[in-house]
């Protein structure tokens, strides 16, 4: 399992660890963005990071929450 770095980019460019933890597949990885957008109540970014720090996944609240909703349709 990897290691993965979630933060959240504020519309103003500040940046915000929220958590760190080992997902085992993109589906778990995903899983995590979609809940980390569902607590946020601004917009902005979510970022996600591996281990060596390489940016994974960098997504709009907007977009995730979007596509939360066409996976749930």
């Amino acid at each position: 399992m990897t290691l993965y770095h979630f933060q959240m980019i504020d519309p103003t460019g500040a940046r915000r660890d929220i958590k760190s933890l080992r997902v085992s597949d993109n589906s778990a990885l995903w899983r995590e963005i979609l809940a980390v957008a569902a607590d946020q109540s601004h917009g902005g970014h979510i970022r996600v990071t591996n281990e060596a720090g390489g940016i994974v996944v960098l997504v709009g609240v907007s977009t995730a929450r979007s596509l939360q909703a066409r996976r749930a349709a």
